[in-house]
């Protein structure tokens, strides 16, 4: 905790301020949280009596009840699909800096062998540098590529 009070310091940030500010809010919180929750209980208890006074006293509740699970099956359902699609692609990032890791190793294993090649040391390095260079210059600099693309280079 200590370590965390002088992060903040350093930052800037006053602890107790900070921490007085998280409790008011707390405070405020709660109270929307019981009101909510009060409501809700409300909503429920008068949807229960409409739903008793059309279909009886058995069916209402069974209907309420198939409701909340339904509802509790979507929202699992979505939570499901979404921790899956963040771990393909906590996977698929992960996959991409491991390829990128094995060519950068590769080159820079190969960089040496190939560099003892006369033909490489007077060829090679010439036409690398010409193709380095013609990038560079071709690449546009500063510019947002979404107003390129749509002709509204402002610079």
């Amino acid at each position: 905790m200590q370590l965390l009070a002088l992060a903040a310091s350093v930052l800037g940030i006053e602890v107790d301020e900070l921490l007085e500010h998280l409790k008011r809010n707390a405070m405020a919180w709660s109270a929307v949280a019981l009101f909510a929750l009060i409501g809700l209980v409300f909503l429920l208890v008068g949807l229960h009596a409409w739903f008793v006074s059309m279909w009886g006293p058995i069916v209402a509740p069974l209907i309420i009840g198939a409701a909340g699970a339904v509802i509790a099956v979507a929202i699992w359902a979505g939570i499901t699909i979404s921790d899956n699609a963040a771990r393909r692609h906590a996977t698929q990032r992960r996959n991409t800096a491991e390829k990128t890791a094995l060519v950068t190793t590769a080159a820079l294993t190969a960089i040496p062998l190939v560099m003892k090649s006369d033909l490489v040391r007077k060829v090679g390095i010439p036409i690398g540098g010409a193709l380095a260079a013609a990038y560079l210059l071709a690449k546009p600099t500063g510019s947002h590529p979404d107003r390129q693309a749509n002709g509204h280079d402002t610079e």
